[in-house]
């Protein structure tokens, strides 16, 4: 089988998206236009003279057009003389235009020439597959519902690596669920907060379950509220679980909240632990204590729960302990798994995005976003016909730091010079393959860069290798301005960049997980 022809590979549609067309007649002509008409996707745009002093026909899109289709219909509409009226059509080929667009000015254009008149149509740059996504939903909304003292801001804090939460940990009454709070550290989701439901308190019931309907009825899935965590403090033996605001809340959780994911979210399971321990003494054996624990909870908190809520209640049992860690990787996975499920993926995709205490989920998003564009296009070449490769490692670089959503305010992971700190190595053509690039990736734990290179080698046949060089230096190889081909060593230099690129996340997240992100770090984490 030719090597340009692999099997269980097929490419996604990239848009074209056309910024302006002018259309052009030689001045010996004795024609003028008198307007086109654009087709394309079952869609029809009309383009008009701006001035009827003007003989050419000039038309900019703001927003660009996105086309999708294979082919685009242009027709022409002429004023000859005695007002004779002609039309000129052309069919342009999706493809073509990608493969013989230049670049002029800093743009893009395509020419054609048909008698004496010239067409010029110009395009804009490769678009960011995460880009796309965060036009939907910008940021992961989410409700928090608790009393005061809960846990709520520390919980917050833990799952997005944020510094500070103003939210209403303070005097009872005083939230405010309309407010949005984003974090000046990470602006991937926003945040509501709401008091609970105390007995004899009716009025932030209501205003809690208005505001959720309103949401509910927004158009546009940013606007929307995509999960809400139902904070509760692990009673003690004789406590109370719920409030009888918050039974009737549970009750009608369906009628309130459809299908935007509620979680009950038990707090402080570290206090929760060291009691029992406690209690039980040194003459209680692991085993013991640990079912212990499980029949305790259970008993205090899971029964109650799904007495008033039903059996189907979704639940997760945090501590803000660093040592507990893992379950507010938990809450958060049950939160993302289930957004995906009832909302949207776009909704789930930004918590993945949002959250920093989970570098699975990150692994997650960057391969949906990857496999969505570019990484399925790969062998193809569609994707890239046309651009240089530079263009195609930078809108994959893209991808990939968006997803990872570091705190990084002078932009340094988006810079030229980490670009060619990466870039510098990977002209090189005697580079291990596939397995010895797992064993590299094994050596030092990095689990991510194992599932990217298996995914990637499986898109582009066996015979493709992988490598993880870590570069370093500051100029960038020659090669990257020549226009993308498909060839052997393109796509190795390609597949290198993600690996090496997504390496070097890994390592950050665990350096800086709440940034902010400096040369200094940045170096660490290549060496």
């Amino acid at each position: 089988m030719s090597e340009n022809t692999p099997t269980g590979v097929v490419a996604s549609s990239v848009p074209l998206h056309i910024i302006s067309i002018a259309i052009r007649l030689d001045d010996t002509s004795k024609k003028k236009i008198d307007f086109a008409e654009l087709k394309f996707d079952s869609q029809r745009q009309e383009i008009r003279h701006s001035s009827e002093q003007d003989k050419d026909l000039n038309a900019r899109f703001d927003p660009a057009i996105a086309v999708t289709t294979d082919r685009v219909s242009l027709s022409v509409h002429f004023q000859g003389t005695f007002l004779w009226k002609t039309t000129k059509k052309f069919s342009l080929d999706r493809k073509d235009i990608l493969s013989n667009a230049v670049s002029y000015h800093g743009q893009r254009e395509y020419r054609m020439t048909e008698g004496k008149m010239s067409v010029v149509v110009t395009i804009s740059q490769l678009q960011s597959t995460s880009s796309s996504i965060l036009e939907i939903c910008p940021r992961f909304r989410l409700l928090v519902i608790g009393k005061t003292g809960v846990g709520k801001s520390s919980l917050i804090q833990q799952a997005f690596k944020i510094n500070e939460v103003h939210i209403s940990e303070h005097k009872r009454g005083e939230a405010d669920i309309e407010r949005e709070f984003i974090a000046e550290e990470n602006e991937r989701f926003v945040l509501h907060d709401s008091q609970g439901f105390e007995a004899g308190d009716s009025m932030i019931f209501k205003t809690a379950k208005d505001f959720i309907d309103r949401r509910r009825k927004e158009p546009k899935l940013q606007d929307k509220i995509h999960a809400v965590w139902l904070c509760l403090s692990i009673p003690h033996a004789d406590g109370r679980l719920l409030e009888s605001g918050v039974e009737e809340f549970l009750k009608l959780r369906k009628e309130i909240l459809g299908n935007i994911p509620l979680i009950a979210v038990f707090t402080k399971h570290d206090i929760f632990v060291d009691k029992l321990e406690y209690d039980a003494g040194e003459s209680c054996d692991e085993v013991t204590l640990e079912d212990l624990k499980v029949n305790t909870l259970d008993k205090l908190c899971i029964q109650p729960l799904k007495e008033a809520a039903g059996s189907d209640i979704l639940h997760a049992t945090v501590s803000t302990n660093e040592e507990y860690e893992r379950t507010i990787r938990q809450l958060v996975d049950l939160t993302t798994t289930n957004v995906e499920k009832y909302v949207a993926s776009e909704a789930a995709l930004a918590m993945m995005i949002a959250q920093r205490v989970d570098i699975g989920l990150k692994l997650k998003a960057s391969i949906a976003i990857g496999e969505k564009r570019y990484w399925r296009g790969l062998a193809s070449s569609m994707n890239f016909t046309g651009f240089t490769m530079l263009d195609c490692l930078s809108v994959i670089h893209k991808d990939i730091i968006d997803v990872w959503n570091f705190n990084d305010p002078h932009c340094h992971l988006a810079s030229d010079q980490f670009k060619a700190l990466i870039l510098k190595d990977l002209d090189k053509v005697d580079l291990p393959h596939t397995a010895q690039a797992l064993n590299i990736a094994s050596e030092f734990g990095l689990s991510v860069v194992a599932t990217i290179a298996s995914i990637l080698s499986s898109l582009s046949g066996p015979l493709l290798p992988i490598v993880v060089p870590i570069a370093t230096g500051v100029v960038l190889a020659k090669w990257v301005y020549d226009t993308y081909q498909r060839t052997n060593i393109v796509l190795r230099r390609i597949m290198t960049y993600i690996v090496d690129l997504t390496c070097i996340m890994q390592i950050l997240f665990l350096l800086a997980p709440t940034g902010p992100i400096s040369r200094h770090v940045i170096k660490i984490a290549i060496k």
